[in-house]
C-alpha cells in the first residue's frame, strides 16, 4: 500500500502545494471559502429585486424565470463548494461547480440586461460588479480543477499500469520447479 501511495505522489508536500502542482488540502479549503463568500455576497444584491413589481410591469416570463434561476444556481453553488470544502478531492463535485460557473455566466448576462432594463443602471451595476469580483477566485478554481483532473488522469494511468503488470504476472505460465540433485 506504501508502494501505491508513494506511486500515487499523494505523500510528498511542500510550501502548501503536493508535489504534482495540487493545492494541500488546507490552502484548497481555504481558497473554496474565498469563493463560497464571494458567491455569497450577490445573493443579497439580487434580493434587493422586487420580481413581483416586474410581474406588474409586464416583464417577459423569460426575465423572471432567469433570474430565478440565478438565485436557485447560486444557492447550488455555495451549498456545492461546501461540499467540496468536505472532500476537495472529489473531482465530480468540482465539475459540478465548474459547470454552474457556466451556467450563471451564460444567464447573469441576460438578467443583467434585464435589471439595467427594468431596475437602474446602478443597481445592475452593482450586482455585476459582484460577479467581477468573484473572477479571480473562480480563475484559481479553474486552475486547480484542472490540475486535480490531471492528477486523477496520473493516478489512473499508474493504477491500469499497475492492473495490467498484475495480470501478465498472474497468466503467466509458472516456472518449472527446481531438480532435486
Amino acid at each position: 500500500m506504501r508502494l501505491l501511495a508513494l506511486l500515487l505522489g499523494t505523500v510528498v508536500y511542500s510550501q502548501g502545494v503536493c508535489a504534482q502542482g495540487i493545492p494541500a488540502e488546507w490552502n484548497v479549503r481555504q481558497q473554496l471559502e474565498d469563493l463560497k463568500t464571494r458567491f455569497a455576497a450577490i445573493s443579497p444584491e439580487l434580493e434587493k429585486i422586487n420580481l413581483n413589481n416586474w410581474r406588474a410591469r409586464g416583464v417577459e416570463a423569460a426575465y423572471l424565470t432567469q433570474f430565478e434561476s440565478i438565485q436557485a444556481q447560486l444557492k447550488s453553488l455555495t451549498l456545492a463548494i461546501e461540499d467540496l470544502r468536505q472532500t476537495p478531492e472529489k473531482l465530480s463535485i468540482a465539475l459540478e461547480i465548474f459547470l454552474r460557473f457556466d451556467s450563471l455566466d451564460s444567464m447573469q448576462r441576460s438578467v443583467m440586461e434585464a435589471i439595467r432594463k427594468f431596475e437602474t443602471p446602478a443597481i445592475g451595476d452593482a450586482i455585476e460588479a459582484r460577479f467581477v469580483d468573484s473572477a479571480p477566485a473562480r480563475n484559481r478554481f479553474r486552475n486547480y480543477l484542472l490540475d486535480l483532473a490531471s492528477l486523477r488522469d496520473s493516478e489512473n494511468e499508474v493504477l491500469l499500469k499497475e492492473a495490467q503488470r498484475c495480470r501478465v504476472e498472474k497468466n503467466s505460465p509458472a516456472p518449472p520447479p527446481a531438480r532435486k540433485k
